[in-house]
């Protein structure tokens, strides 16, 4: 499991802005410069102070019906934008389901598809591999400022963190293949791996794919580097409460290896490599190509074997997998400059005051958690107050 302090370091050193706790609103100047991560992505983050100059951002920016903006607010701008379930390690991504599944099975087989379980596990609190975002700019405010108070352990410890809402957008208006149904073939793949193993092999991976489908479709068309490296956004049905009012949606990811070809680890490294490089190639390439079909003994699925790997990690033998791991950037909203759009907000008192500000507009924790256990909480809290 990854140590805390470590991710906080590789955080910041990927994002390079919001690592001093001492630094106030104050220094909006030294925060709002432009920060040059790597080659490919320069931050300029905008620090606001109260729901007005948060308002006059959002104005600001460039979106529409068809491309619209998303937004993801976390209450500690140091945390990697990474997925609950594989933010420490992949082993327990299939072991959390699985054990989720033992107590919830009728409910969760209920459910049509991978994609559409996954989402009931998240509403539930359970972590997977579906990052939380949101067409509210509101409700990501609310996120960056607010801890939900009924499960926070240490309120003032959370309240005292530089808050960050990220916006995430659809990056070639008239390429939609960033943006997902919840029944195409690409969300189904990515949903598909979070119920493999931490090894699996392509076979494997087909025979729970094929589930969500009502006709056969064979593994070996299955694009390899939705597989290997992919993140995309998922508008999914607003069929309950909590998602309606969050205007929630979800980018879903996958990141893995290649472990062996027939076995053989050799080629591993080198055939990740091939598959990153390609917009497209399937198993059924493969077996085409002269250079790699000698690589397998009888062109078989199960010839082709994964490994989830560890995001941020060194032991990752492709260095885009410490870097860039989901290939998230791919998505961050970017202004016409290509600088990506950030909002940061200063811990302490300027939170606790958008949090009142945001009371104003009935976007409260009750309203975000509309579960009837959190209604109640905050009824009790506030009416105690008076």
């Amino acid at each position: 499991m990854c140590n805390s302090k470590e991710l906080l370091k590789k955080a910041i050193k990927l994002k390079g802005y919001g690592s001093d706790k001492s630094l106030t609103y104050k220094d909006k100047d030294l925060l709002e410069k432009e920060t040059k991560v790597d080659k490919n992505l320069t931050v300029k983050p905008k620090v606001i102070t109260c729901l007005n100059e948060y308002i006059d951002f959002i104005d600001s920016l460039d979106f529409s019906y068809k491309n619209p903006v998303f937004y993801r607010g976390q209450g500690n701008a140091n945390f990697p934008i990474n997925p609950n379930s594989l933010r420490n390690n992949p082993k327990n991504e299939n072991l959390m389901i699985e054990s989720f599944y033992r107590r919830f099975s009728s409910e969760i087989d209920s459910c049509i598809t991978d994609m559409a379980r996954l989402v009931l596990m998240q509403h539930f609190g359970l972590g997977t591999r579906a990052l939380d975002i949101s067409e509210s700019p509101l409700a990501a405010l609310y996120f960056a400022c607010s801890p939900m108070k009924k499960f926070c352990r240490n309120y003032d410890e959370e309240m005292s963190n530089w808050g960050e809402i990220v916006l995430f957008r659809n990056p070639e208006k008239n390429k939609p293949e960033n943006q997902k149904p919840i029944h195409s073939n690409t969300v189904s793949i990515l949903s598909s791996t979070a119920f493999m193993e931490e090894k699996f092999s392509l076979w494997k991976l087909g025979m729970e794919w094929k589930k969500d489908n009502n006709y056969m479709r064979e593994e070996k068309y299955i694009n390899l580097k939705d597989i290997i490296r992919s993140s995309v956004i998922v508008r999914v049905p607003q069929d309950n409460q909590r998602i309606k009012n969050q205007q929630g949606a979800f980018i879903l990811v996958n990141a893995n290896e290649v472990d062996a070809v027939c076995w053989d680890k050799k080629y591993a490294s080198e055939l990740t490599n091939y598959i990153l490089s390609k917009d497209n190639v399937t198993f059924n390439d493969l077996i085409n190509d002269k250079k790699w079909k000698e690589k397998f003994d009888d062109g078989n699925t199960w010839e082709l074997e994964f490994k989830k790997i560890k995001p941020y990690s060194g032991e990752n033998s492709n260095q885009i997998f410490d870097i860039d791991p989901f290939d998230l950037r791919r998505l961050y909203y970017r202004n016409d400059n290509d600088i990506q759009q950030v909002v940061l907000v200063p811990p302490g008192k300027i939170k606790e005051n958008i949090i009142k500000e945001l009371r104003k507009f009935n976007i409260t924790e009750d309203f975000i958690y509309p579960d009837m256990d959190n209604v109640a909480h905050e009824i009790m809290e506030n009416i105690t107050k008076e």
